[in-house]
Parts: structure tokens; C-alpha cells; sequence
């Protein structure tokens, strides 16, 4: 499990969310879990800092002076991004229980080089990222896919993939994680085939006009 701890504060109704923005803050609310929902803000900069701009396996642990947010666990649901400057404009926390399984998507990396494509094939992955259900303390950071024995057209789907203990894969169907391809060969074209011809009816009336010359001196 990846963790971080963030400095929040309980965000006060009456100071608009523009305002907050440009004081450097960010708005945010807090909730899910059978508890309340607590508006918060986040310095941007600290928010920045940690690096929790996309959702994910990460659980923060909240520090602050209001008694709603301090030591509360979290997962980020949600970052709404400005769509100009590409900034985070509002969070979407959701609380998070110790003892109760939780979902999240992960990233999948991908490790070894498959047979394939030491023989000339490419890897091709179709999935990046995959939903996994576990308890906060079993959330992997990224799960490890192995394709080295991948020859050319075989491909690994996501119940083949191995899991670590306490986390279970969220699916609806057997779907492609990745796959080894052939190596693209290039058709050859008509205007291609056209300057091959002439390439060699050239190099064959080289050749023809060149022995003529030699016959015409020998005689």
C-alpha cells in the first residue's frame, strides 16, 4: 500500500470557491463511508507536492485541527481539472474504512521481454491500468505482468494474471491485458514494382551494351 499524509482544513461556507483559489488553496469535500460530508480545502502547492492529481491505490491520512477531518482516511475519487490552465480546481476525497475492502484501478507494468519479441514480433498492451477490490492495507501501488513467455500471437488475458494475496480483480468478462503481434512487413506498391522493373531493365541494357562493346573490340 502507497500512503501519504496531507495537511487539510474544514473550509469555511461563507469564502466563495474562487476566492480559495486564489489564495492558493484548493475546495474539497470529504465523505462516503456512512459518515457525513465534510467540506475541506488543501494547499495547492502541497497538493501538488504529493502528487495525487489522478484516483488511484493511494490512502491519505488526514492532518488537521478540525476533529471531522484529523486522522480520517482517504482515497481520492475525484480531480476536477480547469480546463485552460490544466490546474485542480475542486477534490473529491472518499472516506475510507480500515477493515472494509475498497475498490481502486491501478496501473499495470508490464516486465521481461516476451519470446516474440526477441524474435521479431511487438508487444502490444491493451489494458493500462486494471479496477482491483482489497482491504486499504493490501492495495498494491501497480501489479506486475510478466510476458516472457509470450511468443508471437499468443496473448495473456486478466484471469491469467497472477494477483497478490487479498486482491481480487473487478470483471465482467475475460478481457485482453496484452498481446504479441507479428512484425509488420510492408507491401510493396505499384509505382514500387514499376521503378524495380525499370531499375533492372536499365541495369540489364547496361549490361547488354557493355558486352556489345566489348565483342566490337575483341573484333
Amino acid at each position: 500500500m502507497q500512503g501519504f499524509e496531507l495537511n487539510v482544513d474544514k473550509r469555511d461556507g461563507s469564502v466563495s470557491a474562487r476566492q480559495l483559489r486564489r489564495q492558493g488553496e484548493i475546495p474539497g469535500v470529504f465523505y462516503g463511508s456512512g459518515g457525513g460530508s465534510v467540506p475541506l480545502k488543501v494547499s495547492a502547492r502541497e497538493f501538488s507536492r504529493a502528487g495525487l492529481r489522478g484516483h488511484g491505490a493511494t490512502i491519505i491520512s488526514f492532518t488537521s485541527s478540525d476533529e471531522s477531518l484529523d486522522r480520517g482516511l482517504a482515497m481520492v475519487k475525484e480531480v476536477q481539472i480547469h480546463p485552460v490552465t490544466g490546474a485542480p480546481i475542486h477534490l473529491d476525497f472518499v472516506r475510507v474504512d480500515e477493515a472494509t475492502p475498497v475498490n481502486a484501478r491501478v496501473s499495470l507494468l508490464y516486465t521481461g521481454k516476451a519470446a516474440g519479441v526477441i524474435e521479431g514480433g511487438m508487444l502490444q498492451p491493451i489494458r493500462r491500468d486494471l479496477e482491483i477490490r482489497a482491504l486499504p492495507r493490501n492495495l498494491p501501488v501497480h501489479i506486475e505482468v510478466d510476458v516472457s513467455d509470450l511468443n508471437i500471437h499468443d496473448s495473456m488475458h486478466v484471469e491469467e494474471l497472477k494477483l497478490p494475496e487479498g486482491v481480487e480483480a473487478v470483471i465482467s468478462e475475460n478481457f485482453t491485458l496484452v498481446t504479441v503481434v507479428p512484425p509488420v512487413v510492408q507491401p510493396v506498391t505499384a509505382e514500387e514494382e514499376d521503378v524495380d522493373v525499370a531499375v533492372a531493365a536499365g541495369d540489364e541494357a547496361a549490361s547488354s551494351g557493355a558486352e556489345g562493346e566489348s565483342t566490337e573490340a575483341e573484333s
